[in-house]
């Protein structure tokens, strides 16, 4: 495994360990903020806080990734 591989393996492990629950808890939270409660409140972080960690996670993997690789054209020769 090459070590671009295992680092987006570790970030992925970690989003899915820490990030789920502190999204879910995210949405709890601002649902709490703004007064929503009951089923309607299960319903939203049911529903928004997957969804926020999905987010997360993908920018941590974009993140985490390998720099893009640049064309090798993009240089002029020295010798010109």
């Amino acid at each position: 495994m090459t070590r671009d591989a295992f680092r987006v393996l570790l970030v992925s492990l970690a989003g899915l360990l820490v990030g789920l629950p502190l999204s879910l808890a995210a949405v709890s939270g601002l649902c709490a903020a703004a007064g929503v409660a009951g089923v309607d409140r299960v319903h939203i972080v049911m529903v928004a806080g997957p969804v926020v960690w999905t987010c997360l996670w993908f920018g941590m993997l974009w993140i985490a990734g390998p720099p893009p690789a640049k064309p090798q054209g993009s240089r002029k020769d020295a010798s010109r």
